[in-house]
This record gives structure tokens, C-alpha cells and sequence, in this order.
């Protein structure tokens, strides 16, 4: 038997562990395994002429919310020009009502929740013919007939395989890797609320599994467990990691209240760059997080935020979500204020999807919620949120990934919010002045700096601060010079063209490499250390290889 897993990834670096599990699973049985991996953004009859090419006798797909719509769509072609050909699905999208999956799906057969066990007996009843009505987690057609089996039970950790193959060439992906299984909370917007059943891989096989990892070539590793940091070994995988030699980051979701004084100790010492976290606050409104069955309030994880977030080698992302139950306008407002000043590296502002199998599915019309009936099912209106204010926060999402998560605006956006009590205001002001001045049209680099000087201008006026003008031509000269090319600066941003190449000869007398030289008409080391602002002119030398700053 040829079999064809395949999987429409979210992006291209993306590599799907689900699948190489299952290849895993079937290594021992009488059959040719696989893997066709595409991402959401190639056109689909390109993907179907993949998988004929393939010419298998069974096709696998991975099923999540934003590749449905696709699948279902290449299942009906699939069973136009192969219409015997089986079709297999599992995945998250599918577990939940496998019924109604298989009865709008072309194919026959859903395996539910964990798939590694189910996978291996229904291929091996395949293969020689068994009753498939024995296969626990599976749902199956048979003639006109859906039978919806028996649950399987969650299998333990440490059967489930390391999944990548020895010398697979990661290089450019992400690799992933799983030290639990289920989940200790139970948000009710998530479909592992109902995951209570915790499982953990022991200490030694995620050691094991990690060295393998580093010579995939992957320069991330993403442990896709729900809450990391439950795991009772939480500390000493985070010891072994830091004490590698290696240049790969870890990412990993963690809880901050069970973060630890120890970890606090202990993830200080980490190289920078090699540990990344994700930490989901989704609000700071007290009856917002109890709405949602989240019961560890903001304050109570408050300090352990800060001094995560002040750990300059550790890149942490804070998650909060619009929509959620009790949240108006006003209490979202307050959550981004609370959250802001933390700086993490990234601030993340999603949109409450209403996912299937959820407790927020049943609650939402009691909430009185809107929602896309289409993936990745938004919601679109609350009691407390109208269409209007969800959209008008898109905007407000919009400027901030633009220049906060992009990182390209560090230093400008330090300034212009320096002492700001409601940096909310700011990301408002700046999401509808993009749509005004961008006109719906796409908005290259040269424009965000652009748009960011001209609207900072106006921002900073009322505060009556002197030299604003010249302070912001400096600060958005050097965000742009510490994140593209050197030598070319948007002509709209003033320099001294004379000066930097003055400077640039002198230097090269008595240095053997390639550099940039800018003259600054302000001590940026002076501002940036002691937030003193004193205007002279002050040389920055680049190295044109690296990229990086040269202290001469």
C-alpha cells in the first residue's frame, strides 16, 4: 500500500509533526509512507497534481482551521478523477463532530483526537482486511452508513515516537517537539479544555530527543506544548537547554503563575537568544478572565511579568484577545495600557475565535456573540463590542504590528512614548491615520518611516517639547540604519552626506574592513544610557558585513 500524508501548512517554514508521527506509527507494517508538505498560500490544482503524481493508494490530510476550505476542495476533485481512491482526515478541525465532517467531506474515514495509535490499527485492519468497527478513535463510511466508534484513551508520552527521520534536512524550518500532552487549565475558548489528562515525557527522552533536534539544521525549536512550564521538569530541560552549545532558539507557551523564583534564577543565565517564551494574558479585567474560566488574576502575576519582560535575554510574547465576554472598548483599553509597559518583544493582539468542540461554542449565545461561520469563525459582534469597535481595533492591530512587533522602530517609538500614560491612544490614532493617508493601498518600509515621522510630529505637538523635529529625523535614521542596508537612507530623512564621508575616510586609515560611517547631530549614547538629550554631532560606524555597530 502507497500512502500519501500530506500537509497544507500555515506558512512555509512550517513543518507538520502530526504526520511524521503517523509515518512513525506504520514503520513496522507492509506499507510505502510519504510526506507531501505544501503551504496554504500554493494554488490548489497544483497540490492536486501533486498528490496524483503520487499515484497513492491512500491519501492522508491534516486538517486545522485555516486549510479546511482547501481540503474539502480537493477531496471533491481528488474523487472526480481518482473515485475509489480512499481519503483519510484527522486533525483538530475534524475531531469535533466527525459526523458532520464526513457527511460535507468526500472521503471515509476521520480519525479523532490523538491519531498515532488509531492510525497504525486502521491501517493494519486495512492491510488485512479487519472489521474497522473495532478501531477505537476512528469514524468511518461504510456504503451509505457513518459509524462514529468508541473513543481511544490518551496513550502515554512515552510511546509516542521522536517524529523527524535521521538526517532529515530542517534547515530554514521550524522543527517542533512535545514535552506534555493535555493541558492543567480549562479556557473555554480553547479545544484543550477538555484535555485535563496530563502527560509528560521524562527528562531523559526530551534530552535525547533535543540532540537529535540540533542536527536537523532547524535554528528554532517550538515545544507545542499548552503549558510548558506544568511539566516537573520544567527547570532542568531549561538548565540542559541553556547549557548547549548551540546558536538554535527554544520557544515555548508558559503560565506565569507557575513561574518560579528558581526559573527567574535560572533563565538569567540563558545566552541570549536562546530561550523565547509566549505568554497568553488575553486581559487584565478581572471579571473578563473569570468569564472565561481563567481564575489567576493580572495583579496576582504582575511582578513575575515584569521581571520576565526585563530579562534582556529572553524574547518574550504577550498575548491579549479582543471580543472575549464582559470586554468592552474601554476595559480592552485598559488591558493594552497594563500590558504595554512591560515591553515584551512582541504584543500580540488577536481576535476570539469561536473554535468548535469549545465551551465558548455552547456559550456564545447566551453571550449574544456573532461569529464567521467560515474558518477561522471571528468573532464579529458581542454585547459588549459592536462590528464597528472589532473592526476599529483591526486598525489599531495593524499600526502595532507594523512598528511595535516589527521591531524596526524601537528607538522612535521609545521616544515618542516616553512618560505616555495611554499608549492605546497613540496605536488608535496611528491605525486610522494609516488608513486615511494609505488609501487602502499596500505600504512599502519607506512609507511606514514616512508616515510614522509626519504623524509623531503631530502627536508630539501639544507637549510644547523642543526640537522634536530634529529628535525624530535622528531616532528614525537610526531605526533604519539598525535594520537595512547602510548606505541608503530614505531621502525624506536628513544627513550629512559631507561629514559621513569625511569621517569614513578617517577611520579607514586604521580600519581593514567595510563600514558605514553616520553622523548623528545628537549623542544617541547619551540618550539611549541616561535619557539625557544633548545635540552635537556624533559618528556611529557600521560594519557592513555584520551589520553591526562598531564602538570606536
Amino acid at each position: 500500500m502507497n500512502i500519501l500524508l500530506t500537509a497544507i501548512n500555515a506558512k512555509f517554514i512550517h513543518t507538520n509533526i502530526s504526520l511524521r508521527y503517523l509515518k512513525k506509527a506504520t514503520a513496522h507494517l507492509p506499507v510505502e509512507t510519504s510526506l507531501y508538505e505544501v503551504s496554504i498560500n500554493e494554488e490548489r490544482d497544483q497540490i492536486l497534481e501533486g498528490i496524483l503524481l503520487a499515484e497513492p493508494d491512500l491519501v492522508a490530510f491534516s486538517v486545522y482551521l485555516w486549510n479546511f476550505q482547501l481540503v474539502q476542495e480537493l477531496s471533491c476533485l481528488l474523487k472526480k478523477v481518482r473515485p475509489n481512491l480512499p481519503i483519510l482526515y484527522g486533525g483538530p478541525e475534524v475531531s469535533y463532530d466527525s459526523l458532520h465532517h464526513l457527511q460535507i467531506l468526500d472521503g471515509e474515514y476521520i480519525i479523532r483526537g490523538e491519531g498515532e495509535k488509531t492510525y497504525e490499527e486502521l491501517i493494519g485492519s486495512l492491510l488485512h482486511g479487519k472489521n474497522l468497527h473495532e478501531v477505537a478513535g476512528l469514524t468511518f463510511r461504510e456504503g451509505d452508513t457513518i459509524f462514529v466508534n468508541p473513543p481511544r484513551e490518551k496513550m502515554p508520552m512515552e510511546e509516542v515516537p521522536y517524529p523527524y527521520e535521521e538526517g532529515e534536512d530542517l534547515r530554514g524550518k521550524l522543527a517542533y517537539m512535545e514535552a506534555s500532552r493535555g493541558c492543567p487549565y480549562q479556557c473555554s475558548y480553547c479545544l484543550s479544555s477538555a484535555e485535563r489528562d496530563l502527560r509528560f515525557l521524562p527528562l531523559a527522552e526530551v534530552k535525547e530527543r533535543i540532540e537529535k533536534l540540533l542536527f536537523t539544521g532547524a535554528s528554532v525549536v517550538k515545544f507545542i506544548d499548552r503549558t510548558f512550564n506544568i511539566h516537573p521538569e520544567a527547570k532542568d530541560i531549561w538548565a540542559y537547554l541553556i547549557s548547549l552549545d548551540t546558536a538554535v532558539t527554544f520557544h515555548f507557551e508558559i503560565a506565569p503563575d507557575l513561574i518560579k523564583e528558581e526559573h527567574l534564577a535560572l533563565l538569567a543565565t540563558a545566552p541570549p537568544g536562546r530561550i523565547q517564551f509566549e505568554v497568553g494574558i488575553q486581559s487584565t479585567k478581572k471579571e473578563v478572565l473569570q468569564s472565561i474560566q481563567r481564575y489567576i488574576g493580572f495583579t496576582q502575576v504582575l511582578e513575575k511579568l515584569q521581571r520576565l519582560a526585563s530579562l534582556d535575554n529572553i524574547h518574550c510574547h504577550m498575548d491579549l484577545i479582543a471580543g472575549l465576554p464582559y470586554d468592552t472598548l474601554e476595559t480592552f483599553k485598559n488591558s493594552f495600557n497594563d500590558v504595554y509597559p512591560l515591553q515584551p518583544g512582541m504584543l500580540q493582539l488577536g481576535f476570539l475565535k469561536i473554535i468548535k468542540g469549545t465551551p465558548m461554542e455552547k456559550d456564545a449565545k447566551g453571550f449574544a456573540m456573532a461569529y464567521s461561520p467560515y474558518p477561522p469563525y471571528e468573532v464579529l459582534e458581542t454585547k459588549w463590542m459592536s462590528y464597528e469597535t472589532l473592526r476599529h481595533l483591526h486598525k489599531v492591530e495593524d499600526a502595532l504590528e507594523r512598528y511595535y512587533n516589527s521591531g524596526r522602530f524601537a528607538k522612535t517609538l521609545s521616544y515618542v512614548l516616553a512618560d505616555d500614560k495611554d499608549p492605546f491612544a497613540f496605536y488608535e490614532a496611528l491605525g486610522l491615520y494609516l488608513e486615511e493617508r494609505g488609501q487602502g493601498r499596500s505600504l512599502g518600509l519607506k512609507d511606514q518611516f514616512l508616515f510614522l515621522r509626519d504623524f509623531a510630529l503631530e502627536y508630539k505637538k501639544p507637549r510644547n517639547q523642543e526640537d522634536v523635529a530634529l529628535v525624530l529625523n535622528e531616532l528614525l535614521k537610526f531605526d533604519w540604519l539598525s535594520t537595512n542596508k547602510k548606505q541608503y537612507v530614505p531621502e525624506f530623512l536628513q544627513r550629512n552626506h559631507e561629514k559621513n564621508q569625511e569621517a569614513r575616510k578617517d577611520l579607514l586609515k586604521n580600519l581593514r574592513m567595510k563600514i558605514h560611517v553616520e553622523i548623528f547631530k545628537m549623542d544617541l549614547w547619551a540618550y539611549f544610557d541616561q535619557g539625557t538629550m544633548t545635540f552635537c554631532d556624533t559618528p556611529v560606524v557600521y560594519d557592513l558585513d555584520s551589520g553591526e555597530i562598531i564602538k570606536i
